[in-house]
């Protein structure tokens, strides 16, 4: 039967697995929405919006957004991610570029949304511009 000691070393252990397993899986992030352009987008867990990255249009007959995001989650998921959850909220992809990263085109009720992602050294990052046309 092991000694006091050795019990101790092995709890500790087995607690410092699960912190560093909980705080891996906290840092994937879990999906959530963003507006941009007055358009509730969602977005991929563990990409997180750039300050200064976007901004906010709005003129008669037409209102917009960008949002930047950066993230470790690799370009095909993010990829993926727009093509599972846009057409599960009603928009339909008009165009794609896809290639380890790429563009996507997305339209509903007269807004359009293109959705950018390029992987860099300091990860990946989506770009977002949401256009809405109209009155």
């Amino acid at each position: 039967m092991p000694d006091l000691r050795t019990r101790r070393a092995r709890g500790a252990t087995f607690a410092g697995l699960i912190f560093f397993a909980l705080l891996w899986g906290c840092s994937a992030g879990q999906p959530h929405e963003e507006v941009i352009g007055e358009t509730t987008i969602p977005i991929p867990g563990g990409m997180e919006r750039v300050e200064g990255g976007g901004v906010e249009l709005a003129l008669p007959g037409f209102g917009g957004g960008r949002a930047v995001f950066q993230g470790r989650v690799r370009p095909e998921e993010v990829v993926k991610f727009y093509r599972t959850e846009m057409p599960g909220r009603g928009w339909k992809e008009n165009a794609s570029i896809v290639s380890q990263g790429g563009a996507l085109a997305f339209s509903k009720e007269g807004r359009s949304v293109v959705v950018t992602v390029v992987s860099a050294e300091s990860g990946t990052t989506l770009d977002i511009l949401v256009g809405k046309l109209g009155s």
